[in-house]
């Protein structure tokens, strides 16, 4: 895996990229694995690697393969699913102008849906109350919101988001 992310950063992203698919929080990883919101936490941040029962209950879970959680997305081959097959059957079949209007119409839906991926995305920060926020929890909410048009934040936005998120949490949490 040379030239990639560690074993603990590419499980970290996989991670993420479930949770925001599926709009979950660390405190419902935490309850589907078993195990305490702050080992999440260390899973997110890359501190520590889940242990195989645990990569294997979130596999489960969103009936996906453990590779799904644990190898680089580009390392991954996608096997060719019946659709797909169809798909490459009958454009094969097509004239060249007509397999060039297939593969705009497919890249134009690929955008499409990259748009509402972006959209679905949730911020979740700790729901716990006996333990503070901390600046790397803050930075990462921060790093993972987009503006309203789905386009991310620059500096100075993500300065204001991350000032607004601590004081919301903190009036939350009675400590504001």
């Amino acid at each position: 895996m040379s030239g990639h992310l560690g074993n603990k950063e590419v499980m970290a992203e996989n991670l993420k990229r479930y949770m925001n698919m599926y709009g979950l929080d660390r405190k419902d990883i935490a309850e589907i694995a078993g195990v305490s919101y702050f080992t999440v936490r260390d899973w997110l941040v890359a501190r520590t690697y889940p242990r195989i029962d645990k990569i294997e209950i979130l596999a489960n879970h969103w009936n996906i393969s453990k590779a799904d959680l644990v190898e680089p997305e580009s390392e991954r081959p996608k096997p060719p699913t019946p659709i797909i097959e169809e798909i490459t059957k009958i454009s094969s079949q097509l004239e060249e102008p007509r397999q060039k209007l297939v593969l705009d119409t497919a890249n134009s839906q690929l955008e499409e849906q990259k748009e509402e991926q972006k959209k679905k995305q949730v911020i979740s920060l700790p729901n716990d109350d006996t333990s503070p926020l901390t600046e790397e929890e803050l930075q990462e909410a921060v790093d993972q919101a987009v503006a309203f048009d789905g386009k991310p934040f620059d500096d100075r936005e993500k300065e204001i988001v991350k000032q607004l998120l601590r004081q919301a949490w903190e009036e939350k949490h009675g400590q504001g």
